[in-house]
Order: C-alpha cells, then structure tokens, then sequence
C-alpha cells in the first residue's frame, strides 16, 4: 500500500501505462486539464491517493487512519470507474472528505482481494 499527498509524485507510481494515462485523466478532468491547478488543488486541499497493491489485503491495513479513509470512500464514493489495462484493470474511487472538496481517491487492482475492491467493484 502507498500513500500519495503529492499529485506530482502520481506519475512515479509503479503502474502499467495505459492505466498511469487514464488515472492522471480522471485527476485534472476537474481543473479543465491544468496540472497546475490540480496540484495547487491537492496541496491546498489536502487530497490524496491511497493505492492498494496487489498483495494488500484487509489484514494488512494495519495503520488505523488509512482504514479510515478507505472506509469512507466504500461508505460515501463520488463516483468508481474502471481504469482499463490490457494485463490488469485497476479500480479509481473518490470520496470528497472536506466542505472545500479534497478528497481521498483509492486505487487498486480489480483483482485485489481487499473488501474495498470487492464493495467498490460492485458499483461499476
């Protein structure tokens, strides 16, 4: 599992290509393409991206906080897309968890045996 708090670092994400492309264009569809603006947006509104890996599984979400939020994002999603891959599709939810709008996205293989995967999934 990653935590990422910097839109910046999103395109360091060990992710195959096609899946990378379409998860930096979910994030800047809100600010009309502007990867300025989206990043002034996730800094100032404390956004983030909780990735879970293929590996990840309910037990290994150990850090209360991280539970958390993906509990909320299972509880209160915005919205939950398929982000498609040759190899493996990954599954993008949002839940805005601030009157400002920030919000927590989470990412993970449709594959993942992690409930939230296994809720999420069922919304698509």
């Amino acid at each position: 599992m990653k935590v990422i708090k910097n839109f910046n670092l999103v395109n360091e994400l060990s992710l195959p290509e096609q899946v990378k492309l379409a998860l930096h264009s979910e994030f800047i569809i809100p600010f009309d393409g502007c990867l300025d603006a989206t990043a002034d947006f996730w800094n100032e509104y404390d956004t983030f991206l909780i990735l879970l890996e293929e590996g990840d599984v309910d037990s290994s979400l150990l850090d209360e906080d991280i539970q958390y939020f993906i509990q909320r994002v299972i509880d209160n999603p915005e919205f939950v897309v398929l982000l498609n891959d040759d190899t493996c599709p990954y599954l993008l939810a949002l839940s805005v968890i601030t009157d400002a709008g920030g919000g927590c996205y989470l990412l993970a293989p449709l594959a993942s045996k992690a409930t939230a995967v296994t809720v999420l999934s069922k919304l698509i």
